[in-house]
């Protein structure tokens, strides 16, 4: 498909780096419908496409600090756009996953105890955290809590993407061992496990 760049992409995104709306606005029109044509490549229902495209620009936003740094504004959309549907598909097959264990239309559900149960699993996530070396727990809180993919987390640090990834291998199957080991072993559970696989 075209994909025709939009005037100095370079100045643009140092505008937007810097919370220029109008130009996160220029950035939007132009490329809106090239990222949903990309992203109904892997969501071909359609049903949520409007949503995640949406998803993908709002992450750009909230990450507009990084963008001086890109060099093609392409391979960037498209790899936070890749993000965003993996995400969302991922998180399709853990839902699936809690129906078939419980037969439950609806397996999140939003009584009390299921809140409390979440925070609990949260504290002992962070305490699993707290016991992971320095680098290990920064490269495990990129990629949770800023959702950056390995490769940015690799320029980020400055180390190799292998490297990148070994570290968050490690760092995940520790949170997820610790989890097992500490919390209450109910489909909660598996749900929250899910956010330490990668």
């Amino acid at each position: 498909m075209p994909f025709d760049g939009i005037y100095n992409e370079p100045e643009l995104l140092r505008q937007i780096s810097h919370g220029d709306r109008d130009a996160f606005r220029a950035l939007y029109h132009h490329y809106y419908a090239y990222i949903q044509r990309y992203i109904a490549l892997f969501e071909s229902s359609g049903d949520y496409l409007d949503e995640l495209t949406q998803d993908v620009f709002v992450r750009i936003w909230e990450k507009r600090g990084h963008l001086e740094k890109v060099e093609s504004l392409r391979s960037y959309l498209f790899l936070i756009s890749r993000n965003i549907v993996f995400n969302y598909l991922r998180s399709l097959k853990v839902q699936q996953k809690v129906k078939e264990l419980e037969g439950l239309p609806d397996p999140a559900g939003d009584d009390l105890e299921d809140q409390m149960l979440f925070k609990q699993y949260y504290r002992i996530a962070l305490e699993a955290m707290d016991k992971l070396p320095p680098g290990r727990r920064k490269v495990l809180k990129m990629s949770i809590d800023d959702g950056l993919s390995l490769d940015e987390i690799a320029q980020e640090l400055h180390i190799s993407r292998a490297g990148v990834k070994k570290q968050l291998y490690a760092a995940t199957a520790f949170v997820r061992q610790y989890l097992h080991e500490h919390g209450e072993m109910t489909v909660l559970l598996l749900i929250f496990l899910s956010l330490f696989e990668c």
